[in-house]
């Protein structure tokens, strides 16, 4: 009888893998995009807020997932007032199709919690169904960005080796360098053939951004033996501290600033290389 039992359970967990492996691989699958960091500061959620922008500019469905842990600041970012957020999600009284916000043409956000004093522990079952129930939404979204939390706690690491893709960003500075390639170090350690790739923030030249970026790509090779793609580097603009005091992204408000340009720019060499030029 016990080992009917763990026959049984054993059958359950291929056939669970099974359906999971059919549903991911499928092309009406949202293409998941992690975008991560180090330590904080060096404006990831800038990023993510500003491709997603992008990407539904030119007409791709985009779901954008404030995935920090209680710590979330996308829906202020975007100007937008959620009524309900991701803790609510998370404690299932509410699906992900109830909770979404409208920010710009074609995108989404799935807002998430802040001073949540009700927010679950992110174990791994959990964050597993919800990454399920992104990738389910295959009749919505061509796209979904998970903008991760700052740091590189077991959830961030999940999330970036979860995805179809993880992009690290990094600032020029020294310390910000290392924590870029810590990153990368963690989730190549958890999965080695993780596609990631590095986008140099807040650049004052693109001299500047290619020498952080060189250094880190060194390191990487030589110590992890593997190389990492260097998407591109967002210049140093005014305008996005601007954006975020009044409460938009920079796409939106100040769409022919430099930073601007060059999310469009980043999100061109995405599609590209993803082979989603007629996506959508």
């Amino acid at each position: 009888m016990h080992s009917d039992v763990l026959t049984s359970d054993q059958a359950s967990r291929l056939r669970e893998l099974a359906l999971r492996s059919t549903y991911i691989s499928t092309p009406l699958s949202p293409h998941v995009m992690a975008v991560a960091c180090g330590k904080g500061g060096v404006g990831k959620s800038t990023v993510a807020l500003n491709m997603s922008v992008a990407l539904g500019a030119i007409g791709k469905r985009v779901l954008l997932v404030d995935a920090d842990a209680n710590l979330a600041n996308l829906d202020i970012m975007a100007g937008v007032a959620p009524q309900y957020r991701l803790g609510h999600v998370l404690r299932r009284e509410r699906d992900i199709e109830d909770v979404l916000v409208s920010v710009s043409p074609n995108l989404f956000l799935l807002p998430g919690s802040s001073a949540d004093t009700a927010y679950p522990e992110m174990g791994n079952t959990m964050q597993q169904r919800l990454m399920d129930g992104i990738r389910q939404l295959e009749a919505r979204f061509d796209y979904a960005v998970i903008d991760t939390g700052a740091g590189l706690s077991p959830s961030v690491i999940r999330y970036a080796t979860e995805s179809d893709e993880t992009f690290v960003v990094t600032s020029t500075e020294p310390t910000s360098v290392m924590d870029a390639y810590a990153t990368i170090k963690l989730v190549t350690a958890a999965k080695p053939v993780q596609k990631m790739a590095v986008i140099v923030n807040g650049a004052h030249s693109p001299s500047e951004a290619d020498e952080a970026m060189l250094k880190l790509q060194m390191a990487v090779r030589h110590f992890l033996h593997r190389d990492v793609e260097y998407l591109c580097s967002i210049p140093f603009d005014k305008n996005v501290q601007r954006a975020v005091v009044a409460h938009q992204p920079v796409s939106t408000l100040y769409p022919t600033s430099a930073s601007s340009l060059s999310f469009r720019q980043a999100v061109q060499r995405i599609l590209v290389q993803e082979g989603q030029e007629e996506r959508g």
